[in-house]
């Protein structure tokens, strides 16, 4: 486990403002917001953890993403902008925390289970939502480790 150093702090606290702007910005709807950015070039570059290859501006990460994926105006459901800031920060803490991608965290932690648990867990520690959520996925924090998670797959293809 990675510690959650001044970069992970600024990376998270990032997406985090991502997460709440989208909520007024943009026209889609949140899990079309939220399935693009988990996708994006973008989420690829803040899975590297380093803050100095983006501009930290909110309206640059709607402009990267727009330019990958075009603009949508799909959808009608809204999160709430307060569930979605805690979305972001607690999504890119996993990432940059467990070494994991944007991805992986989405595919794993889709984001419906945390924004339908923000009322109960966004006052608990982020260890303690990570362990949580290991259990309600029914995951363990060794899944987290590419080794453990390639030797997984290798057993399931004899």
């Amino acid at each position: 486990m990675k510690e959650f150093d001044s970069c992970g702090l600024d990376i998270a606290v990032h997406q985090a403002e991502v997460f709440f702007t989208s909520v007024t910005r943009l026209t889609c709807s949140s899990p079309i917001f939220l399935r693009r950015f988990f996708k994006s070039h973008y989420a690829e570059i803040l899975d590297l953890g380093k803050v100095y290859l983006l501009p930290l501006e909110v309206d640059d990460a709607f402009a990267q993403i727009e330019k990958e994926f075009g603009k949508t105006a799909y959808g009608t459901t809204k999160y709430p902008a307060e569930a979605m800031y805690w979305l972001g920060y607690m999504t890119r803490y996993i990432a940059y925390t467990r070494e994991v991608s944007s991805r992986f965290v989405y595919k794993h932690f889709p984001p419906k289970i945390l924004i339908d648990h923000y009322s109960g867990w966004h006052t608990q520690g982020e260890e303690w939502v990570i362990e949580a959520l290991l259990t309600l996925v029914e995951l363990k924090e060794e899944d987290f480790d590419p080794n453990v998670r390639l030797k997984k797959l290798l057993r399931k293809d004899k």
